[in-house]
């Protein structure tokens, strides 16, 4: 990548990530997840997905312009945005969606059109493979459950950007279940993924433990595990990343 190329990267990846934070409410959202005047659960999906999974991978494209990573994150979120659009029929999840793609597709342009090629050979990590599949069926089933409140237009939700919370949550499932696969076979290159999928798991279930009946909630116990399972992701990331390092 040529200096140009580079300094016009960072730019860009650096307005993105703002733009997602402030008027995308990442931010703004994650603020208010401990007051009960709000629908808790569903706010801090929309913040940790737009936050921890999107705005982080274009802030990591600021500091390194060329991270394969980062831009596999994106387009694996921009997927899972799409999908929960579709499944959800919310259609304007589906702008979101367009909108991040054409985000990914500038700052991929001079660059590898394949990233995941850029990755180097795989290198199956066991424990996050584990630790995926582990989480498929419950995070699955919570998605889909999430696009069924969707469908029922449910008055318990709220609506960002004239988007129901609702698919956003059941895309933040589907995105925490597709990266923790994607790092079991890149455990190296896509740690940083694998720290805000820990993340965004373990304060959902902590930010369910403590409102317990809210909106897109888990019961204690499901909320004791989303804890476990994202404290789990991010050891598993960090012994694999270790032991290759050894």
């Amino acid at each position: 990548m040529s200096r140009t190329r580079r300094i016009v990267v960072r730019c860009l990846a650096g307005v993105y990530a703002l733009l997602w934070l402030l008027p995308g409410f990442a931010i703004i959202d994650l603020t208010v997840t401990w007051d009960r005047s709000w629908p808790v659960m569903l706010e801090a999906g929309w913040g940790l997905l737009f936050g921890a999974l999107v705005a982080a991978p274009f802030a990591a494209l600021v500091v390194v312009p060329d991270t394969p990573g980062a831009v596999l994150q994106l387009i694996t979120v921009c997927l899972s945005i799409a999908l929960a659009a579709t499944l959800s029929l919310a259609w304007a999840a589906a702008v979101l969606a367009a909108v991040l793609a054409a985000q990914i597709a500038t700052v991929m342009l001079g660059g590898p059109r394949r990233p995941w090629r850029a990755l180097g050979p795989r290198q199956l990590s066991w424990p996050l493979l584990t630790v995926a599949v582990a989480g498929s069926g419950p995070w699955l089933t919570y998605a889909f459950r999430m696009f069924a409140a969707d469908r029922a237009n449910r008055p318990d939700s709220d609506v960002t950007l004239g988007v129901d919370h609702y698919a956003i949550q059941g895309a933040l499932a589907l995105a925490l279940v597709s990266l923790t696969y994607l790092g079991a076979l890149w455990p190296d290159r896509l740690w940083a993924a694998m720290c805000g999928v820990a993340v965004s798991a373990a304060y959902l279930g902590i930010v369910s433990l403590a409102h317990q009946g809210t909106a897109g909630g888990f019961s204690s116990g499901w909320s004791w595990a989303a804890i476990a399972w994202g404290a789990a992701a991010v050891v598993a990331a960090s012994f694999s990343r270790l032991r290759r390092s050894v």
